[in-house]
């Protein structure tokens, strides 16, 4: 395997107690916009929360906003109301330039594009809706969700949770290539829906990497560990940011993809995540020099697992969670609001590939370029990292390695 990254989002929908086709047009760009945006909020959330305490250590993290943009956005045409204005905002869809109708479709042009075949790079995006077969969906939202979403749809007897636990399970196993087994520990007897969005992401590293040697990785003041590093020469995108403490370095993959990793100053890394935006992106990607360098970067593998509920409620989408949850553009006099959200992130880095890892550079001001002594740069601090697919400018990943011996 060259690498891996998987991503997923269920979200069992459960019973409450009280034709379009891609066109590719600016609307991709403004569904890339709200995607961004949502991004580097909710990840500067999740990793506020780990840091809370003062002198915790700092942790892995890696998820894939565009999958839990991707699922909301598809409850986000079954919802009404109050529920209906807390999805649209919590995504930062309602800054966005596109009325609403026009969101869901900048979604199917995204989708059309990112899952584009190519020769060495394999992005496989999909969603599915397990629905209680006793129950008739809305054929407004079973059309828009097939049409802008390419969902597949799938009776499930839910009456039977065992039963429906295996066949949603078993469908992730398949779609993720066998990455995520068991996604779903049990499903609720009140379980009537379960919305299931991945993205597999398999590349190779336009230029392969060797290993090297074993190494020091420097997780903080008081931490080290052995490290297995992956050594290549050449011409890398670098750039020393002065307004965040950090080194940034572009990995490109073959194929209109990348990795960029922003290397913290030691005892830095959180003031990095803090700092994350588009702007200080776009400031590297248009600051940044080619230069010759010896690039020096930890082997990791880490999964993450995020309750949903708990997170997005405090980035304010409340509602979907409780008894005041409005989904009657799903199925008609039928009361239902979200029982649980779960998202697993799994990525994979080594020589030959990578998905979801870091990217770290520095810019050399004043510096003469020189073909026989090349610049060493050494990825052995906490770093934060994104994987972007260059057609579409779409962040598919991102994360932080704070200790790459850790999964």
């Amino acid at each position: 395997m060259k690498f891996l990254l998987v991503s997923l989002l269920l979200i069992p929908v459960i019973t409450s107690s009280d034709d379009h086709k891609p066109e590719e047009s600016h609307e991709g760009a403004e569904g890339v916009k709200g995607n961004t945006e949502f991004a580097f909020d909710f990840f500067k959330h999740l990793t506020s929360m780990s840091s809370r305490c003062k002198d915790s250590p700092p942790k892995n993290i890696v998820l894939s906003p565009f999958s839990i943009s991707s699922a909301l956005s598809m409850l986000l045409l079954g919802a009404q109301s109050k529920t209906h204005q807390e999805i649209l905002e919590g995504l930062s869809l309602n800054n966005t330039n596109l009325p609403e109708s026009e969101i869901h479709r900048a979604y199917s042009t995204l989708l059309h594009l990112l899952n584009e075949p190519k020769s060495s790079l394999q992005v496989d995006i999909g969603n599915a809706l397990f629905v209680e077969q006793t129950l008739t969906l809305l054929k407004s939202f079973e059309d828009d969700l097939k049409n802008f979403y390419h969902a597949e749809i799938r009776k499930t007897n839910f009456n039977d949770p065992q039963e429906a636990k295996k066949e949603v399970n078993e469908y992730v196993k398949d779609k993720t290539e066998g990455k995520i087994e068991e996604l779903i520990e049990e499903f609720s007897a009140d379980t009537r829906l379960a919305l299931i969005n991945y993205v597999l992401f398999k590349g190779e590293w336009q230029y392969t990497f060797r290993i090297s040697f074993t190494s020091k990785f420097k997780v903080d003041k008081n931490t080290t560990v052995d490290v297995q590093m992956m050594l290549r020469t050449g011409r890398y995108n670098i750039f020393r940011d002065t307004e965040l403490p950090c080194t940034v370095v572009e990995l490109p993959y073959k194929d209109d993809a990348s990795m960029i990793i922003a290397m913290a100053e030691p005892g830095k890394i959180r003031e990095v995540e803090r700092g994350m935006s588009s702007e200080a992106v776009q400031r590297w990607r248009t600051s940044w020099r080619e230069t010759l360098i010896d690039l020096y970067v930890p082997k990791f593998k880490i999964t993450s697992k995020i309750d949903l509920v708990d997170e997005l409620s405090k980035v304010g989408i409340v509602t979907p969670f409780t008894d005041a949850a409005d989904f009657s553009g799903i199925i008609p006099d039928f009361r239902l609001k979200v029982g649980s959200a779960v998202h697993q992130a799994v990525i994979n880095v080594d020589e030959e590939g990578t998905v979801a890892a870091a990217a770290t550079g520095v810019r050399l001001l004043g510096m003469a370029f020189n073909m026989h002594h090349p610049l060493p740069i050494v990825i052995d601090k906490p770093f934060v990292f994104f994987i972007i697919e260059q057609k579409t400018d779409s962040l598919l990943f991102m994360g932080t390695v704070a200790n790459p011996t850790e999964e």
